[in-house]
């Protein structure tokens, strides 16, 4: 009765502490701005602007992108996702076998993986910084050319 009692505490214990780690640290929350001055591209362009929403619903949250190209076209996706590593669907993409899926890295660390027809595309890790002002993401993959991509991009805090 004992071993049952301190296993069904051991799983509980797990469970509880898995939950916890899937849960998004609450800095990510609100509105980032695309800082230009600090963003680089390794190929292409950085946008003329770029604004990320990151909002709690439930378990997980929603994410909305909403970017200026610069050369007169704009995007806005949005998405629910949770930090379990599920493919999910993101509104907006103009590829509809586009998927994205999220994890944790650290407390203060997320990566987006976007797969095209199950293929990964693009690995995307989000850091926020310490004092929560600042976001970091570090993007590499392949363009819609096959033609491999790098860029690091910082995002200010509204």
């Amino acid at each position: 009765m004992r071993n049952l009692v301190l296993t069904t505490l051991a799983v509980v214990g797990l469970s509880a502490g898995l939950a916890a780690a899937s849960k998004i640290n609450p800095a990510f929350f609100g509105t980032w701005k695309l800082n230009t001055e600090h963003s680089k591209a390794a190929s292409g362009e950085t946008p003329k602007s770029q604004t990320v929403t990151l909002a709690p619903q439930g378990d997980g949250f929603v994410v909305t992108i909403e970017v200026d190209n610069g050369d007169g076209t704009r995007t806005r996706t949005t998405g629910t996702a949770a930090l379990d590593g599920q493919d999910v669907v993101v509104q907006g993409i103009s590829n509809p076998a586009a998927r994205e899926a999220y994890t944790s890295v650290d407390a203060r660390t997320i990566q987006r993986v976007v797969k095209i027809n199950g293929q990964v595309r693009n690995t995307l890790k989000l850091t926020v910084a310490a004092d929560g002002k600042t976001v970091t993401t570090l993007s590499t993959g392949t363009d819609g050319d096959g033609k491999p991509f790098h860029a690091t991009s910082v995002l200010d805090k509204q």
